[in-house]
């Protein structure tokens, strides 16, 4: 199915493990009242109540009865939005998506959820921010929300929504609330708020590789501040013609099929102050000139070999992020020297999803079901197995367990590519994400992701946890412990 809403779909169909029970979920997700409330529309308030609507409306099909309790009176210039009524401006933003039908004007008459923003009294689940913290349901100090920490209240804000929709659906996806405070200062699950972020934030020597879903809430959010520097924005895409972008790019509308990727997102660093250079192809054909002046290098494309080549040109600093059809992202911080570099993450041949998410697509079963055989220590069925193609079926005929997936891995050639699966709220997460880190590397603050931390991963559907900050080690025989390539980016970056 075109539109929006297939790619939600498809996630959804890889949460549940049945594709024959999407449709139920997604009537059922539809049929959800949410209710986003507040008192007063501070910046704080109004970015995290924007970005909590405009993922929950490009659920598109899944999408709930969405009500919109808000003042009138408006505080900030929002990306893609302007500046009249922050109703009218998000329902003229996704003009073409069928959820503007379920989008209301004021409170709802009985809601499944009711999210209050900022300080509001109201009853309900409470979403705030405070320096770089945001919390839900929990209290913070009494000072305003940088726009990062305000931009993933808003993230987890939807994903709750979205976790209420699936549970009040029947969904049978392992799902999980998240409840308390969280910092994007050091990633503690705490009220720390953190420096104070000086403005303008120049990204000069950042170079953007990959304008997709994750690419465009990074720089949703680094929209929110203002901003100089001529970063480098590379992605050879456009927006798709059928509009299956559209359920995750925040770049881009119904009148934005067909343009390129790069230049929407650089059309958002614009309006904040930047001067960004749009390059509509992929990396590989930059000039050698153009790669070497990359100091930092901020990428999330889904080609796990375009990463790995981005390793050998040798950036100081790498931030990188991905999502996996299950609902899992994760953020990584690389310096080529110390701790796991970019190769080592992605070796050849793999893909971004994870070997186990990687091995039920492959053959064509859920998650939960691979995982269950791994735990028996049992073969695929018969029936499983007679669904391969031929060429395949003597090659796991009879593989038990754990050893299955490295069969799988090892010696069955990929299917065609897939399209994409995936959430809104599940690309937006690691792309607050992003920018929270190069904002703070950008100010001279290297903390928290680090060779001591340099791996940050969680579920869109349970959220941070106290173990979602963590260190992935070299791998053997990479590159990044071979003396001459050593050698080679010490002079480059002494």
């Amino acid at each position: 199915m075109a539109g929006p809403a297939d790619r939600t779909r498809r996630f959804i169909a890889s949460v549940e493990g049945d594709p024959h029970q999407v449709d139920g979920i997604i009537t059922g997700m539809a049929a959800t009242e949410v209710e986003l409330v507040a008192d007063v529309l501070d910046p704080p308030t109004e970015i995290a109540v924007a970005l909590t609507a405009i993922l929950l409306l490009r659920l598109e099909d899944a999408a709930p009865h969405l009500f919109l309790a808000v003042p009138s009176t408006r505080s900030v210039k929002l990306p893609l939005l302007g500046e009249h009524d922050l109703y009218d401006e998000l329902a003229d933003a996704h003009q073409g998506f069928e959820s503007v039908e379920r989008f209301h004007r004021g409170p709802a008459p009985n809601p499944d959820l009711r999210l209050v923003f900022g300080a509001g009294a109201a009853p309900g689940l409470h979403v705030r921010s405070a320096g770089w913290a945001c919390s839900l349901d929990a209290d913070l100090p009494a000072i305003a929300g940088n726009p990062v920490a305000a931009a993933f209240a808003g993230v987890l804000a939807a994903a709750e929504a979205l976790e209420v929709g699936m549970h009040r659906a029947g969904s049978r996806a392992r799902l999980g609330s998240y409840r308390g405070a969280v910092s994007l200062w050091d990633y503690t699950l705490a009220p720390v708020v953190g420096a104070t972020i000086t403005a303008p934030v120049d990204l000069s020597g950042f170079g953007i590789v990959g304008c997709g879903g994750v690419g465009s809430a990074t720089a949703w959010t680094l929209g929110l501040i203002s901003l100089l520097g001529d970063p480098l924005v590379v992605d050879h895409d456009i927006i798709d013609k059928e509009g299956t972008n559209l359920n995750r790019h925040l770049t881009a509308t119904f009148q934005n099929i067909g343009d390129p990727k790069a230049t929407l997102l650089a059309g958002f660093l614009s309006a904040a102050g930047a001067s960004p250079r749009p390059r509509i192809r992929e990396w590989k054909e930059l000039s050698d000139a153009e790669k070497l002046e990359v100091r930092t290098g901020v990428i999330s494309v889904d080609d796990a070999e375009v990463r790995r080549a981005f390793q050998l040109d040798m950036p100081k600093v790498i931030l990188n992020a991905a999502t996996s059809d299950t609902g899992y992202f994760r953020v990584t911080y690389h310096d080529f020297l110390n701790a796991a570099c970019l190769r080592c993450i992605t070796p050849s041949g793999t893909l971004l999803g994870g070997q186990l998410a990687t091995t039920a697509r492959r053959l064509g079963i859920s998650t939960g079901l691979l995982n269950d055989m791994i735990s028996a220590n049992v073969p695929l069925s018969e029936e499983v197995v007679d669904s391969l193609r031929l060429e395949d079926r003597e090659q796991v005929r009879g593989v038990r367990g754990a050893e299955l997936v490295a069969t799988v891995c090892a010696r069955l050639q990929p299917l065609p590519d897939e399209p994409a699966v995936s959430a809104p709220m599940l690309s937006a997460a690691p792309g607050v994400l992003l920018a929270s880190e190069a904002i703070k590397r950008s100010m001279g603050y290297n903390v928290p992701l680090s060779p001591v931390g340099n791996v940050l991963s969680a579920s869109v559907l349970k959220g941070p946890h106290r173990a979602w900050l963590s260190t992935i080690h070299k791998r053997p025989a990479c590159e990044c412990l071979d003396t001459l390539y050593r050698q080679y980016y010490a002079k480059k970056w002494a």
